[in-house]
């Protein structure tokens, strides 16, 4: 999905005004990790949160489309995000996110830009996290605006 210059900032500005709000009533600090698996604009995604302080996190994932013959065989985004405090009880919790790391591919054309990110967990069992999230590229050469929706089994 590829939107205009202007677009994508205004949608992750939105995104982080609307979860500024959920940090204000605030229960506690997501300390938890995962990993899971997803979907997106770029295939199939192995995705993951691995928490390293209070509200900071570390939220890594690799994508491929499985279409080998292009020059963009597998992308990879490692962003360090914040992540605001829980909405709810541990075992059903909602748990808004903003961030930003490094994103590329690698194939015939390798490339490495700065991302942003924002998105949202929502924990509905003990060991289970449905995600989402949004990834911006403002540098890339060609703007890319791309999303992850998954699943994720939480071992921490």
């Amino acid at each position: 999905m590829k939107l205009s210059r202007i677009w994508a900032p205004l949608g992750l500005a939105a995104a982080a005004l609307l979860a500024i709000p959920f940090g204000a009533q605030a229960q506690q600090s997501p300390d938890y990790s995962y990993v899971g698996l997803a979907g997106g604009d770029n295939g199939l995604v192995l995705n993951s949160k691995i928490s390293v302080h209070d509200n900071l996190s570390i939220r890594p994932e690799v994508s491929t489309d499985f279409d080998f013959n292009d020059a963009e065989d597998l992308s990879f985004l490692v962003p360090i995000t914040y992540d605001f405090n829980s909405i709810g009880t541990d075992r059903m919790a909602f748990n808004p996110f903003i961030g930003a790391g490094v994103a590329g591919d690698i194939g015939d054309t390798s490339t490495v830009d700065f991302a942003v990110t924002a998105g949202a967990d929502y924990r509905f069992a003990e060991r289970y996290v449905a995600n989402g999230s949004v990834q911006y590229k403002p540098f890339a050469d060609t703007d890319e605006v791309d999303f992850t929706v998954g699943l994720g089994y939480v071992f921490r």
